[in-house]
């Protein structure tokens, strides 16, 4: 019989959660459909359920029961983003791929695999430690019945191979009817008659089903009924946005190929919108004439279909480099999301700094100056001032704190990535305080502030100290007992 096989990344929604915020681990956890207290449960881990909550709850009935669970709302474009995502990932095992209702599973065909991977187990452990590799929790089970195999995989972790018919159907009724996601009450009237597996719901006449517990009862016995299997129905593949044309003759000229640019540009992107998607970010290939290929990465901070956004950023860029040699081909290839609806604000609730504006700015600043032409300082922990933290780029503008004034206390301190020597004072006595350019002197010192440590690899011991000149500057500078020597760390404002 031919082989079909399941993967199964169990409570799927509740894995995305835990990625954007994994300082959950190892507290209660629900997803639930809305956020309001009327919100209902749709998935739970282990220390949620010890904590008698059940799938359907109301969000406010488990806060009463648990006050310190914590809940949030994984979207439908946000899931189907992800199942995207993991389908074009097991394309690279089976050109057949297929996804099912059931969240987080997809039926992929293993038939003429097996001898370039050397069996159906070889095959099927690829796909898991690839998965478990991304930090996806999975199982794969491959069997010869898509939703006995799919019953399988629910209550079996890792590989699982099924060598006969009969084994896969001994093992697909033992699973309990509560992982098929069925409604709450739907469990409750089976449960009440004894019926808590597969194989004891499966025995069940079809005829009244329907009519005594209704469609997802009736829906769920077809499904494993042997004439009912439908083959897969395999999820196409996404050929990549991709356009390219030639110039003849080849040419150098920035505005003339930045026309060109623009029609092939305005193709794409009407390649891109017919797909319902947007595009992330644009990779330039320029092809020159006796030189070695110039590539290009454009992003602007959201995903766009904007043509004059897109065009104006590739204009800032081309104006800042200097090609090589003619461009005899340009080559456009769109790394794109799937589009999302803006969210229309109501009037009087417009925020009071339009946020698009911001990222437009950055946007043509990236483009201009190099990705990482935009950035901002993180703190981190370190022992010397200068390492205590770094620039890192960043993509979007974000609000600042509101109504929140700084204490009047505060200065700005402009700190240098390296500090700058000082010339010694004459005669040489270190001792005597630091020495300044010709046309500055020290009037005012206050300190010191020891800062030292850093036995473990270089002896630090620096004393810092605030000093003002006769020209009202306010620096920021140390002496290093070690080396002897006063370093100039900063200015403040």
């Amino acid at each position: 019989m031919k082989r079909v096989s399941c993967v199964l990344l169990p409570m799927l929604p509740l894995q995305i959660l835990l990625r954007e915020k994994p300082h959950w681990a190892g507290a209660p956890i629900a997803v639930v459909d809305d956020e309001g207290p009327s919100g209902r449960i749709t998935h739970l881990n282990a220390l949620a359920k010890k904590s008698r909550l059940r799938i359907g709850m109301r969000q406010t009935v488990a806060r009463d029961l648990l006050p310190n669970l914590h809940t949030a709302v994984v979207s439908p474009e946000e899931a189907s983003e992800v199942s995207r995502e993991l389908i074009t990932s097991l394309q690279t095992f089976s050109p057949r791929v297929e996804a099912i209702e059931h969240a987080g599973a997809f039926h992929i065909d293993p038939e003429g695999l097996r001898r370039l991977y050397g069996g159906y187990r070889n095959w099927a452990t690829s796909i898991h430690r690839y998965l478990r590799a991304r930090h996806w929790r999975n199982s794969v089970t491959v069997g010869f019945h898509r939703h006995r195999a799919l019953a399988v995989a629910m209550t079996h972790g890792g590989v699982t191979i099924l060598q006969s018919v009969d084994e896969e159907r001994e093992q697909a009724n033992k699973t309990p009817l509560r992982e098929f996601n069925l409604a709450g009450e739907l469990c409750e009237n089976l449960g009440a008659l004894g019926i808590e597996t597969l194989g004891e719901f499966l025995v069940l006449p079809p005829g009244e089903l329907h009519s005594r517990f209704g469609a997802q009862a009736s829906a769920l016995h077809d499904s494993f009924a042997e004439d009912m299997q439908l083959p897969i129905q395999p999820h196409a593949f996404d050929d990549p946005a991709r356009i390219s044309f030639q110039v003849d003759p080849p040419d150098e000229d920035q505005n003339r190929l930045l026309f060109a640019i623009k029609g092939a540009l305005h193709s794409l992107l009407h390649q891109v919108r017919a797909r319902g998607e947007a595009i992330q970010s644009l990779e330039l290939s320029l092809h020159l004439e006796r030189a070695p290929l110039h590539q290009e990465h454009i992003e602007p901070a959201s995903p766009t279909l904007d043509l004059m956004l897109v065009l104006e950023l590739i204009r800032l860029r081309l104006g800042e480099i200097h090609l090589q040699g003619a461009v005899e081909e340009v080559e456009l290839l769109a790394n794109t999301v799937r589009a999302r609806a803006e969210q229309v604000a109501l009037p009087g609730h417009q925020p009071r700094r339009d946020m698009s504006a911001a990222h437009r700015a950055l946007d043509r600043i990236r483009a201009a100056y190099g990705e990482h032409s935009v950035t901002k300082a993180r703190v981190r922990e370190a022992h010397l001032p200068e390492a205590s933290f770094l620039w890192e780029p960043i993509q979007h503008a974000r609000l600042g704190e509101q109504n929140v004034a700084p204490p009047i206390s505060s200065m700005i301190r402009r700190v240098y990535a390296h500090p700058k020597p000082l010339p010694p004072r004459r005669p040489k006595d270190p001792e005597a305080g630091p020495s300044l350019a010709k046309d500055q002197a020290i009037e005012h010192m206050y300190g010191p502030y020891r800062v030292s440590g850093g036995w473990w690899k270089r002896l630090v011991e620096r004393d810092y100290y605030y000093a003002e000149t006769d020209h009202g500057d306010l620096l920021w500078l140390f002496y290093d007992r070690p080396r002897k020597r006063w370093f100039l760390h900063g200015v403040l404002d």
